[in-house]
């Protein structure tokens, strides 16, 4: 029997105990596939309408590392359809909520980790977010390619993590659409470190 194909509109109408089963034997993306590329994503529960139920997420490399950031999105109240036009502040996307790629086998082991270890992994706990981003600290994506070898389409689960042992299930994710970035994240041009 022939693995099923997934599109981000089977995978966004599909269930949770579903959406676990890929993401349980799907296989990890390479972060490196990732970079200089922008992805128009849904957040699957309604819990979503919290943070937007549509985002962009963009990826790119600085100092030999993988980054990614976030994109405000104008809400269309088209769930998985319609369009994924950017909220612009200056003539820019707005840009937040930075975050590291890479795989979870490569993050220290923890409790949270243990289901996921063949997955990708989006680490928001890192020094660049500060202020206004200091509360994405907490998130953590799990992060898995539903076809394998096909990085256009993937399919994510979000933790809130307070502590190694609270973990808070915030909602499934889907990043599909992909396309070239055309605004660079401010700080792909800068020589600080993040």
């Amino acid at each position: 029997m022939a693995a099923q194909s997934w599109t981000y509109e089977s995978l966004a109408q599909a269930d949770s105990t579903t959406l676990e089963q890929v993401l349980l034997t799907g296989t990890p993306p390479d972060p490196e596939q990732l970079n200089g590329y922008i992805y128009c994503g849904w957040n699957h529960e309604w819990i979503g309408h919290l943070s937007g139920k549509k985002f962009k997420k963009g990826f790119w490399k600085k100092d030999g590392r993988n980054f990614g950031y976030n994109e405000i999105v104008i809400p269309d109240y088209q769930e998985y359809r319609g369009d994924w036009k950017v909220r612009l502040w200056q003539g820019r996307p707005i840009q937040l909520g930075y975050f590291r790629t890479s795989l979870i086998a490569q993050e220290p082991p923890q409790p949270l980790y243990e289901p996921y270890q063949h997955l990708g992994h989006f680490n928001y706990n890192i020094d660049i977010n500060t202020g206004l981003n200091l509360p994405f600290r907490f998130i953590r994506d799990m992060v898995v390619l539903p076809n394998a070898d096909d990085h256009s389409l993937m399919l994510c689960k979000a933790y809130l993590q307070g502590f190694h042992w609270l973990n808070v299930f915030y909602c499934y994710f889907l990043l599909g659409h992909r396309q070239p970035i055309e605004y660079l994240p401010y700080w792909a041009q800068e020589n600080e470190r993040v």
